[in-house]
């Protein structure tokens, strides 16, 4: 009568549980410290802390650093103990010659793993349950904050243990697979940010923030684990980790059955998979050099390009000491020649083609079209600022031929915006939604002044500001309320909360946002005073108060706020103006203080209705031809000011005629 064989096998799981369960042990020791304990030490220490902790409902915010740790380490340590029978060939051999099939013995291994990471988390869930409900914890955290901490927890190191384990069968050498581990984890983050900077360097208007910043940390788990303080762990990505698990886990299994005994102490067990390894070592540490050198050369091609062959070479030859297990590969250099090569007809054909960077379509192509200088636009924000930072495409005929207008010059001037010395200082950010669904997205970094007249009427035109000013895209309903408050070392604020006054200062707030030039725009950067609208949940909304929202100045006035509210002459001691070229002068105020103090013939002014104007009439740009220092009352707090010949009060320039 045959014997019947269990499902697992006792002996082999205790012999597993013997040699890493220490792993799983500390684990738990490190949970219980950073959750259990620290409650405990929170119900039993002053107020003042008890307090602060119950603002905190996130339970990742409790040493979270700690946390961090743990989940990071936790299930790539464990893969590597537990499959290091893979990497000693005695100890491969002896498992194979065992009367099991291999995929029990790959079930039995990352499963108990698996049992392993969970184990901890379970217990500590079950001990901090037990404490919520004996001490009364419903003012630090809710059930559903535990189970979504230790759910989170679970998904997470499970994607991470099951990666380290696909990464141990795919090498022969324990300190190999750790190290590869952390490198496979962080590859989607590190080879997109490393491709995104690197078109950016080859591709003229390549957007490389717009690839940058679209929660990159959700591309490697390790990252996203880093964020979960302040931000949710949703069930899309639950779900997508789950996904990704799985299918490591089958790939893990599909190659566990082919892999051959003989390659224990391997840096790679398959052969074939070797000059992958070697070529893709290359061409990242190719990428990661042509990055530094473009960067620390200040953008020289020559210094890049030498970044790019450097970088190749160093790649391919640490990748060959790794396979070969020497250091004496200087000699195979035939592959590295040819690799060289290779980039370099590819990238000459990119840019001989030039598809890309000339590339602007037709009018009749596109369905709406989005122009701003505001990076936050591919930003996302989980929901926490809702859609106020979201500018929205235009649709107007009008507005769309104007983008292609500036788009067209940006290229025309390809040279002029690409030279070393050129002083850029805004980024126009392009996006054409085409009526076939596609989109085309561009970023330059120009000279403002070069563009003034074809981003002029983009920017005065109503649609455009309705698309793209914070203001609005607020709805009346959601302001808590709003404050007003003067710059500089001033305790002067203003409140409006009630809804009626919300709303009349939103509503002029808008017209004069509506009536405000382009020239204004850029030339009253500093108007004395700001406006913060208090969304609730610590979300606000900063607003420059300008000295041209006549609406809105009037209203204040007739209610007797205005001079509450922002910077007056009262608040002045005195002001020293000069005349002169001071762009060139270095950005501190110290420097420009100096500059200004010590310029021939300087004006001091102490009455107060001439420091009115000098305040009503300033503006914040060094390329000016006056500048003032501006000194408060009391202290030592000053502030630069500049003006030009349009808005200089007369009685300066009476007196530097």
């Amino acid at each position: 009568m045959p014997s019947k064989m269990s499902l697992f096998n006792k002996e082999l799981m205790l012999q597993m549980g013997r040699s890493t369960g220490w792993i799983s042990v500390i684990y738990l020791l490190g949970l219980l410290f950073v959750l259990p304990i620290r409650i405990l030490l929170i119900l039993y220490s002053d107020s003042d802390n008890f307090l602060y902790y119950q603002s905190r409902n996130n339970l990742y915010q409790y040493d979270y650093e700690i946390q961090v740790f743990l989940i990071a380490i936790a299930p790539v340590i464990l893969a590597v103990f537990l499959f290091r029978f893979l990497h000693v060939k005695q100890a491969a051999d002896l498992m194979h010659s065992l009367p099991l099939k291999r995929s029990r013995i790959f079930h039995h291994y990352a499963l108990t793993g698996m049992v392993l990471l969970i184990l901890p988390v379970a217990i500590v869930t079950g001990i901090v349950y037990i404490m919520h409900f004996t001490y009364d914890l419903g003012s630090l955290f809710t059930i559903h904050d535990l189970l979504y901490w230790s759910g989170t927890i679970i998904v997470i190191t499970l994607l991470l243990y099951i990666a380290s384990v696909f990464v141990g069968i795919m090498t022969g050498i324990s300190v190999v697979q750790a190290v590869l581990a952390y490198v496979f984890l962080f590859f989607p983050i590190g080879i997109t940010v490393l491709l995104s900077y690197n078109l950016k360097i080859l591709l003229y208007g390549f957007p490389s923030d717009f690839f940058l910043n679209r929660q990159l940390e959700k591309l490697s788990p390790i990252t996203f684990v880093t964020v979960l303080e302040s931000r949710a762990f949703q069930w899309k990505d639950a779900v997508l980790y789950i996904v990704m698990t799985l299918v490591l886990y089958g790939l893990s299994l599909f190659f566990y059955k082919k892999r051959n005994l003989e390659s224990a102490s391997e840096a790679i067990a398959f052969p074939k998979l070797r000059s992958v390894f070697k070529y893709g070592t290359a061409f990242c540490f190719m990428l990661l050099g042509g990055s530094y050198f473009n960067d620390v050369s200040f953008k020289n091609l020559g210094w890049t390009l030498f970044g790019y062959g450097i970088g190749a070479g160093i790649g391919y030859f640490a990748a060959e000491m790794v396979l070969l297990k020497t250091w004496r590969v200087f000699t195979r250099i035939k592959g590295l020649f040819v690799y060289l090569a290779a980039m370099a007809l590819f990238v000459l054909g990119v840019q001989a083609l030039g598809f890309y960077e000339n590339r602007v379509p037709e009018q009749s192509e596109i369905k709406n079209a989005l122009l701003t200088d505001n990076p936050n636009f591919y930003m996302r924000y989980d929901g926490f600022y809702g859609d106020v930072f979201d500018p929205k495409p235009m649709k107007e005929p009008e507005n769309i031929d104007a983008v292609l207008k500036l788009h067209k010059q940006i290229l025309a001037n390809k040279k002029v915006n690409q030279q070393e010395n050129n002083k850029a200082d805004r980024d126009f950010f392009i996006v054409y939604e085409l009526k076939n669904g596609q989109k085309v997205v561009r970023q330059y970094r120009v000279m403002t002044r070069l563009y003034e007249d074809f981003y002029k009427p983009i920017y005065e035109s109503k649609e455009f500001k309705m698309t793209s000013k914070e203001i609005y895209m607020m709805s009346e309903k959601k302001v808590k309320y709003l404050q007003i408050r003067a710059n500089g070392p001033l305790n002067k604020v203003v409140t409006l909360s009630t809804p009626e006054d919300v709303r009349q200062a939103l509503s002029l707030l808008k017209e004069d946002v509506l009536a405000e030039t382009y020239d204004d725009h850029m030339y009253y950067t500093n108007g004395g005073a700001f406006i913060e609208f208090n969304l609730g949940k610590e979300q606000s909304v900063v607003l420059d108060y300008m000295p041209t929202y006549v609406k809105f100045t009037n209203w204040l006035k007739e209610r007797e706020m205005l001079e509450q509210a922002r910077l007056t002459a009262a608040d002045i001691s005195h002001v020293v103006v000069a005349k002169g070229d001071f762009s060139e002068i270095n950005d501190s105020d110290l420097g420009l203080e100096s500059a200004i103090e010590k310029s021939k013939n300087a004006l001091k002014i102490t009455d107060k209705g001439q420091i009115e104007q000098v305040l009503e009439k300033a503006g914040s740009n060094p390329r000016h031809e006056y500048a003032a220092v501006v000194y408060y009352n009391g202290g030592n707090f000053k502030e630069i000011m500049f003006f030009d010949e349009e808005h200089v009060p007369e009685f300066i320039k009476n007196h530097f005629r």
